[in-house]
Formats: structure tokens, C-alpha cells, sequence
């Protein structure tokens, strides 16, 4: 039986802005009000340490304090067996079947090694660990198949911003917005053919697509590469926007889903994403290599105003029920399991 308040660490990431960082945040603050736990600062003073990636490389961090405050942290719990531990997985593509490496764009022999070197760190601290949460349903699929117990796999996926939700008058402007931070999973080959061959504006946002594909992006007709915009900007984006198009070769999550969807804006998106698990029925799910089914797709909403406020208005009441609080209540549920062991 769990004692109250429960002690929890939650991982610290000193970096520049992350999902995993923001994902932390959210949690941080939603527990700040719960009397359920104590967020505490330090790993000893800790009933439950959580942690972002299973793999202990894993992390994006930049800074020396940073990494040298990661090691630390990692190490203490891992010389402390007592401490129950709980980590949070925000991809796990080196347990996955899709074939494409998240971040190594390189050679494919580099991709091997990276994805074979993280698979035996995963799974060395897998074997340690008291739970994990996957965001999404192909997570937990990817975890189970690859050997981890499924009784200790939790589904338990992201909720969206309250700012998303927020009610307000905007009329759609024909156009398609994708956003996302340019990397080798966000499939750029199908975006740049989607785009050569759609007759509407397509608006990328994101880190990184006009460093690593400007040229080609900017030489087709209707392409806007607008970089990093700010929340208040993003969120007018997501409301005018006809449609949102994220065609992820492997998505663990997807956070841009969940949050057109909030602000109303039909989505078509990759079949290997949490799609399936927060737009199931009122989002259109694509295979991500065919590119003629995503064409397809979006010009049906584009063209059939019904259909297109339809899927729209089923997409945002679906969202309504992804919320930051119901995401901390079934991880909390999670802490006093293994507090109970």
C-alpha cells in the first residue's frame, strides 16, 4: 500500500526546448496541485525516480552541467536498487520494424550501429526499470515484441495544451500546414512530393527544413518555409489552416495531431503514429510510403466542405478528452503501483 504523498523525481533536461522536456513540464506542473505526490530535486530524496528514455544516452542535452547532472542522476538510481523507478520512452525506433532510423541520416551502416548500440542500452535498462510508459499504442506494441513485459508497458498518451482548446472565431484560408522539426522519420521525400503536386499553399513550420531542404522547398510554387514560430503564431496557423499534414514514417507520438485537432483542424496523417489512438474515426490515416492515398486524402477535405467540418468538429471533441491532467492521474496510478510493489 503506497504511502502519502508519494516522493517522485522527475527527469530534468537543461537543454533548449524538447518534447521530452515539455512532456516534464506538463507533469510538473499538473502534480504541483495533486496531494497524491511531492515532486521532490533530489534522486535520494525519491520514492519513485521517472525518467525520460529508456536508453541513458538518450536524451537531447546540451551544456556541461546538463550531461555531467544526467550521469549523476542516472548512476544513483542505477546503484540504488532499491529506489523504484519509472521511465517514460518518447520513441523507441530501435525496437521498431519500420526501417528508418530517427535521427542518424547518414550512411546506412551508421544507422545499424547507432540503432544496434541503442538497442542493448534500452535493453540493459530495461531489465532494471519497475515500469514504462509508451505514448502510444505502436510504442508499447514495439516494447512488447522486442521482450518487455507487457504487464509493466502503460499506455498512457500525451494531453494538449488547454490553450488549444480555447474557443475562437477563424475562418480556414486553403491551405495545408505541416509542422514538425526536420528529421529522417518526418518523411521530407513524401512531403516535398506531396507538395509538388498539390494545387494549394503548403505552409512548413518547424526547425531545421529550410537549412536542410529550403532550396528544394522554395523552388515549388504555394511552399512557404516559415522555421520556428512562436506559440501565439502556431496557434493561429493550426485555426486558419484547411488541413494539417504530418506523414511521419514513424511517429511515436505526435503532438501536432492532438493539437490541430483541439483547434479544429482536420489532420491526415501516418498510420504509424498515435494516430490511431487520439483520431481514431475522425482523422485520415495514411500509409506513409503511398503518397498518392495522401494526395487523395487531403484534396477531399480541401474540396468537401462537409466532410472537411465534419471530420473538423468530430476531431476537436475527440481532443477534448486528451487533457495534461488525465495524462498525470494514470501516470500517478502507475507511481503508486510500483511504490506497492
Amino acid at each position: 500500500m503506497a504511502e502519502y504523498p508519494i516522493n517522485v523525481y522527475l527527469d530534468r533536461n537543461d537543454a533548449v526546448w524538447t518534447s521530452q522536456r515539455y512532456y516534464m513540464d506538463q507533469l510538473r506542473d499538473q502534480m504541483a496541485s495533486d496531494r497524491r505526490v511531492r515532486v521532490v530535486e533530489g534522486v535520494v530524496d525519491a520514492d519513485v525516480v521517472h525518467l525520460n528514455f529508456l536508453n541513458p544516452t538518450g536524451r537531447v542535452v546540451w551544456g556541461k552541467r546538463s550531461r555531467r547532472r544526467h550521469v549523476r542522476d542516472v548512476g544513483r538510481v542505477f546503484l540504488d536498487s532499491e529506489t523504484p523507478v519509472v521511465v517514460t520512452e518518447h520513441g523507441v525506433e530501435e525496437f521498431s520494424d519500420v526501417g528508418k532510423s530517427m535521427y542518424v541520416d547518414a550512411h546506412p551502416a551508421l544507422q545499424t550501429v547507432a540503432d544496434a548500440a541503442k538497442r542493448l542500452g534500452s535493453s540493459a535498462v530495461g531489465r532494471r526499470v519497475d515500469a514504462i510508459i509508451a505514448i502510444s499504442s505502436i510504442d508499447k506494441r514495439f516494447l512488447v515484441n522486442a521482450g518487455f513485459p507487457g504487464d509493466t508497458v502503460h499506455l498512457i498518451p500525451h494531453g494538449v495544451h488547454e490553450r488549444f482548446l480555447s474557443r475562437a472565431t477563424m475562418t480556414d484560408t486553403d491551405f495545408v500546414l505541416h509542422v514538425s522539426k526536420c528529421s529522417p522519420h518526418k518523411n521530407p521525400a513524401a512531403l516535398l512530393e506531396t507538395a509538388r503536386r498539390l494545387d494549394t499553399t503548403l505552409k512548413v513550420v518547424g526547425w531545421d527544413w529550410q537549412q536542410k531542404y529550403g532550396e528544394e522547398l522554395t523552388a515549388i510554387d504555394g511552399v512557404e518555409v516559415l522555421g520556428y514560430v512562436d506559440r501565439d503564431r502556431l496557434l493561429t496557423l493550426y485555426r486558419s489552416a484547411s488541413v494539417l499534414y504530418l506523414p511521419s514514417i514513424y511517429e511515436p507520438f505526435g503532438l501536432p495531431i492532438l493539437e490541430a485537432m483541439a483547434s479544429e483542424t482536420p489532420v491526415v496523417a501516418s498510420i504509424n503514429s498515435a494516430g490511431p489512438d487520439i483520431g481514431s474515426g475522425c482523422i485520415d490515416l495514411v500509409d506513409p510510403d503511398d503518397t498518392d492515398e495522401h494526395i487523395a486524402a487531403i484534396e477531399r477535405l480541401l474540396d468537401d466542405e462537409q466532410y472537411r467540418r465534419e471530420r473538423a468538429g468530430n476531431a476537436r471533441a475527440r481532443a477534448e478528452s486528451f487533457t495534461w491532467d488525465r495524462t498525470a492521474a494514470s501516470t500517478i496510478a502507475v507511481y503508486e503501483q510500483v511504490v506497492a510493489g
